[in-house]
């Protein structure tokens, strides 16, 4: 019988069920969950997906951080661009090169293309899509303290 990760989650953004099911078994520390829910993100790199969610999400909720005051930055912009020095060191290279394909869009980058993103992880082993989840998973956690 399943068992259940309560937790209200700040990030809206996170939109798929299945991610957010993750997100909240990563929260509560349930190792069980959290390996399924890897294997299903891993497996999952079609547009509007489970890996496609946690993006989306912590994209947005980055870019909303990474606002500096009096300097608005132009989009369409690469996520890779527009985050700062520290968090990019911090990204594992296989994350780095996903961040470099993700583009930010609207007047107030109030959406993701995460279209060449998901075509990149494709590409990838699984060892390196692991280190992007992992990355983005620490990132969603973050900002769910």
């Amino acid at each position: 019988m399943g068992h259940r990760h309560p937790s209200r989650l700040k990030n809206s953004e996170v939109s798929h069920a299945r991610a957010r099911w993750l997100l909240r078994a990563e929260l509560a520390g349930c190792e069980e969950c959290r390996g399924e829910g890897d294997r299903e993100a891993l497996a999952d790199l079609a547009s509007g997906g489970v890996f496609d969610s946690l993006i989306t999400g912590f994209v947005l909720s980055r870019v909303q951080q990474w606002r500096v005051p009096g300097r608005a930055p132009e989009y369409p912009a690469t996520v890779y661009r527009i985050a700062p020095v520290d968090e990019r060191d911090f990204w594992r290279e296989s994350t780095q090169h996903c961040m470099r394909v993700c583009t930010v869009e609207g007047a107030r980058g109030s959406s993701v293309d995460t279209v060449p993103a998901l075509r990149e992880l494709r590409l990838m082993s699984t060892a390196d899509r692991t280190f992007v989840l992992d990355d983005i998973i620490d990132g969603l956690s973050e900002d769910e303290a």
